[in-house]
């Protein structure tokens, strides 16, 4: 009796700590088993879901991994990693497990069978399952990416995104087939990216002709993309396929950075911008309103290129000192911002952005002494004073090298 309660005690601890690994919001995420008529066997799929899917109601794009026994966790490594950054929203990743042997057939002979079972039974269960967006990326290596290509030419509406590592197996048939598709054009818009490693020259005349295909019949809404790449090989191009694939493919996601004003002008302007933030809400179910990196980032460059004019105009149209409160977490920005508003003559403005920072950083010895020079500039000296001596006090208890400066500014008005 004793050897049996001991034997459930360790399978209930060992179903918890499994249950801990898969859980829906841990990094290893969910396993399920899919039963398919299709295929007649049992499916392992491995499902991850985005960290904040349980406090939400918006849905998400779905990336599709192939060989999930390898790749699963690089997608939702990549996944966390971008997102982190918004350079790509955060997305649902789901693994599909294959062995050796059986993919093999599955994806080159009988690779009809497996594209109807993503068809009509994968990826319904999953968007009945899960929240999900008609935003729907498919990763494949080897002979599984030579499938996403006869997929993207034979079921146009099952996958906008195709990330294709080290394809093999592109036969004539697949090739005419690509053909046929952009000859006769597509509403539908989906975006390939492709790597093949030059040391894989067994694959190199195919890839040739299929990369020529998508350069002799250009589409709008169709973009390919061919690396190859000097550096990857056979087992390493799916890293490299993953993290550029995701970036290209969620290119209108991250914020915007113009690099100039002119660059900016040349745009469309704020009209411009506020119609991509638009259409980006709307797609991804994110706020419509323009990203506040981009509100940075225009700011900063209005600074940098002398140009008060637009620097004013952006603070008009982003509500300037309430992004300003609300964005930075450094004092050195709101000087920053104040000196350049003194430099045009702007004192008002100058002091009220000091007391912005003030109020968010009343321990930051640089804003004492640049409302101490706003003051003195505009003869208040004794209340100048004050100011030099708080910001020379601050700088004492933290050992801060501008100290000497501080001094001496205040010795200089003494």
């Amino acid at each position: 009796m004793g050897k049996i309660r001991v034997t459930l005690f360790l399978l209930i601890f060992i179903n918890t700590i499994h249950g801990q690994l898969t859980d829906q919001g841990g990094f290893y995420g969910s396993t399920t088993i899919l039963n398919s008529h299709i295929l007649q066997e049992e499916r392992e799929i491995q499902i991850y879901l985005p960290t904040a899917y349980g406090r939400t109601s918006k849905k998400y794009p779905v990336l599709y991994i192939v060989d999930a026994q390898r790749y699963f966790l690089n997608g939702v490594t990549f996944q966390q990693n971008l997102s982190w950054q918004e350079i790509v929203p955060e997305f649902i990743v789901v693994g599909i497990h294959t062995d050796a042997q059986h993919r093999r057939t599955l994806f080159y002979q009988e690779s009809s069978k497996f594209i109807e079972f993503l068809e009509k039974e994968l990826i319904p269960e999953i968007d009945s399952t899960y929240r999900t967006l008609d935003e729907r990326i498919y990763f494949g290596w080897e002979m599984a990416a030579s499938l996403g290509i006869q997929i993207f030419m034979e079921k146009p509406n099952m996958f906008q995104g195709f990330l294709l590592a080290s394809p093999t197996h592109i036969s004539k048939e697949r090739l005419q087939g690509v053909s046929e598709r952009l000859k006769n054009h597509t509403d539908r818009p989906a975006e390939l990216y492709a790597v093949l490693g030059t040391v894989e020259n067994w694959a190199l005349d195919s890839m040739y002709s299929l990369d020529s295909l998508f350069k002799e019949h250009p589409i709008k809404n169709v973009q390919w993309k061919f690396n190859l790449s000097e550096t990857e090989n056979h087992y390493t191009t799916p890293l490299t396929t993953i993290n550029e694939g995701l970036k290209l493919f969620f290119g209108d996601y991250g914020p915007i950075r113009f690099y100039s004003l002119d660059e900016f002008e040349a745009y469309g302007g704020i009209p411009k911008l506020k119609e991509h933030y638009r259409k980006r809400g709307e797609k991804y179910q994110v706020s419509e309103d323009i990203h506040a990196d981009t509100k940075h980032y225009l700011l900063v460059q209005a600074l940098n290129e002398s140009n008060f004019e637009m620097f004013e105009l952006f603070m008009l149209e982003f509500d300037g000192k309430k992004f300003m409160e609300d964005y930075y977490k450094q004092a050195r920005w709101f000087d920053r911002f104040a000196n350049y508003y003194l430099a045009n003559d702007k004192l008002d403005e100058t002091i009220e952005t000091l007391n912005l920072g003030l109020q968010k950083f009343p321990d930051a010895s640089i804003l004492h002494f640049s409302m101490g020079n706003c003051l003195k500039a505009i003869g208040k000296i004794e209340k100048a004073k004050e100011y030099y001596s708080k910001a020379i006090q601050i700088a004492k208890a933290n050992n801060e090298p501008v100290l000497e400066t501080y001094i001496s500014k205040l010795n200089k008005i003494n």
